[in-house]
């Protein structure tokens, strides 16, 4: 007597929200039902395939039903096992066409909930139900915009998010907004620290975090690891309307994207609500507090007192964070000396560890001096240019958008057409699929002509040649005397080459010793320099910044005097960043360029 063989399955579970995991359709709660009803009726599972995305979008979109579906068709399982239709999709035309396309490859389909044969009868109770889940998500969608039409009406709260921080709901139901008295009490003194006593928002953030005050996120418990505050947070609570009772709804909406992605999107019904939320600050002191936010980055800026000592403004970067660095000048004998410095230095808990730093005129005359042994190999550059330009305009715009909407579309188009080949004309399926093309080419209709309004290929190639070619006038132009170039001539040439300078942090150097060994116990700056190595000049410097201790002795009061003690103390944890090796441009900078000019640097190194 022959054994029958055990049939093979899939089992593929999906939700489309975390809070759906909450509300009891699980993954695993689907998962464990699905095994359960294979174990009942001796079914081998091939693979257990979990998918977290939304059922109405495409079906192709999906990469896990796609595997499971490549599986029915390769024949490695003889079914697929859900626990309810709805997993599949939430659109009826995508259900047909899901449900044709096993069955057409020989595979079964099993909903654990719903126990529904491939009869005939069972086949037009699937069609209903693959209805009724689309209707479902119609009234789910119709019954969340009257909720929040409604309460717009009745200018409340919308009740979908989180209180603003000062605030909490009063009940469960979310009706209205109440004062929270502990947050209120952290949102006034900011207000107070601000205006009253003229303290900065960074230095604002700083006082909170050092008060051991946590930020809103993490005192709410959510899924954030830093406790510091940021300046950015300060800035928001100073500047939100809500302080003086004034409520903004409808500000975004969640909007699922053609490739199944939720993101969120400027809302069109944005509201406010005068008296919305309970005051916190008195209007006077809320009006100053803007007025302060809108002068406070014209009044406390300073500018460069000469643009051209910083020729690499927004060209230069810090190699260890990664961060642009800016243009700073420092004092040495009454002369301000021009200084680029990595920008992530102003919050102490989250700054650069290397503080990098270097001297402008060295780098910038090392990166000009670069550029022009580049415009040299004027021919190659020419050559370069032409044989890219072109095919960079096309690859940045394959990129775009909309370019790659249109293509989404032709390749959702391009399978319904194949699908629809597949049934015979006046079939229920071919009437399916032909209403789904339908709509897909309506949709890439409106694509089109969309895509006619914005810049064409032809329009945009023009504008970069001739941006190019303006460059090229220059190099013809200047040709030999690269060095006489105007300051804004260097500046565009360092636009149209696309360079990036990284500048490495300073090397360290290790003294001479980390002990001093001497029965001396008084030592002079000059003797503790021959001792260490290190100069005398240096460790008058470092005293003087209050890393070690100094005296004046009897002995002579010329000198200045160091215990031997003191001074193994300072050599124990002392970091030495020579001067040579802070100004050594060339050891520290790396140059970069645009990827069609890759040829030509590399030709000169």
């Amino acid at each position: 007597m022959a054994t029958q063989t055990r049939k093979r399955a899939v089992i593929y579970c999906r939700v489309s929200t975390d809070r759906q995991e909450i509300d009891g359709e699980s993954l695993e709660y689907q998962e464990e039902k699905c095994r359960r009803y294979a174990e009942l009726h001796d079914i081998d599972i091939v693979i257990v395939l979990h998918e977290a995305k939304s059922g109405y979008i495409h079906y192709t979109l999906r990469d896990k039903l796609t595997f499971a579906r490549q599986l029915i068709r390769d024949h490695m399982a003889d079914m697929i096992i859900v626990f309810d239709l709805r997993r599949f999709s939430r659109n009826f035309v995508h259900s047909a066409m899901i449900f044709e396309e096993i069955e057409s490859n020989g595979g079964e389909i099993v909903s654990v909930s719903e126990n529904i044969d491939n009869s005939l009868t069972g086949k037009l109770v699937r069609s209903i139900l693959a209805w009724s889940a689309e209707s479902e998500r119609e009234k789910i969608v119709e019954y969340a915009n009257r909720h929040w039409q409604t309460r717009s009406a009745q200018n409340l709260p919308l009740a979908t998010g989180r209180a603003p921080y000062g605030w909490k709901w009063k009940d469960n139901d979310k009706s209205k907004y109440v004062i929270d008295k502990e947050e209120k009490l952290v949102r006034v003194s900011i207000f107070t620290m601000f205006v009253e006593q003229d303290m900065s928002v960074r230095s604002i953030a700083h006082k909170l975090t050092e008060d051991g005050i946590l930020p809103p996120a993490k005192a709410r418990g959510w899924n954030v690891n830093s406790t510091a505050w940021q300046p950015s947070t300060v800035h928001k609570i100073l500047a939100g309307p809500e302080n003086i009772g004034v409520l903004t709804i409808c500000k975004t909406k969640v909007v699922t994207t053609p490739t199944g992605k939720v993101a969120r999107q400027p809302n069109a019904n944005i509201k406010t609500i005068a008296g919305g939320i309970p005051a916190i600050v008195p209007a006077e002191l809320y009006e100053l507090a803007q007025y302060k936010l809108k002068h406070n980055q014209v009044d406390k800026s300073k500018l460069h007192l000469k643009p051209e000592d910083f020729l690499l403004k927004s060209h230069i970067f810090c190699k260890t964070c990664g961060y642009r660095m800016g243009g700073r000048y420092r004092q040495y004998d009454g002369v301000a000396v021009g200084y680029y410095q990595c920008a992530k230095i102003n919050n102490k808990y989250d700054k650069c560890p290397d503080f990098t730093g270097i001297k402008a005129d060295k780098v910038n005359g090392l990166v000009w001096a670069d550029c022009c042994r580049v415009f040299e190999a004027i021919e190659l550059i020419r050559d370069t240019i032409r044989a890219h330009l072109e095919q960079d305009v096309k690859a940045f715009l394959e990129h775009t958008t909309g370019t790659q909407q249109l293509a989404n579309l032709r390749q959702e188009l391009a399978q319904a057409e194949i699908e629809q080949a597949k049934h015979a004309p006046g079939s229920y399926y071919y009437h399916l699929v032909t209403q789904d093309i339908q709509a897909k080419q309506e949709q890439l209709r409106k694509y089109e002509e969309q895509a006619t309004q914005t810049s064409t290929t032809e329009q945009l190639l023009d504008l970069y040649q001739r941006q190019v070619l303006s460059f090229l006038d220059f190099l013809n132009v200047m040709q030999g005397r690269y060095h006489e170039a105007t300051f804004k001539d260097k500046r565009n040439a360092l636009v149209v080459l696309g360079v990036r300078v990284t500048v490495s942090a300073t090397p360290q150097v290790e003294p001479l010793t980390r002990q001093v060994d001497t029965a001396k116990e008084w030592l002079s700056l000059v003797e503790a320099a021959a001792l260490t190595g290190i100069d005398p000049n240096v460790l008058s410097y470092r005293a003087a910044k209050g890393e070690f201790a100094t005296a004046k002795r009897d002995e002579s009061r010329r000198c200045t005097y160091v215990h031997r003690d003191e001074l193994n103390r300072f050599l124990g944890s002392v970091v030495l960043k020579p001067q040579r090796l802070r100004d050594d441009a060339e050891a520290r900078v790396e140059i970069s360029y645009s990827p069609i000019f890759t040829g030509v640097q590399s030709s000169l190194i």
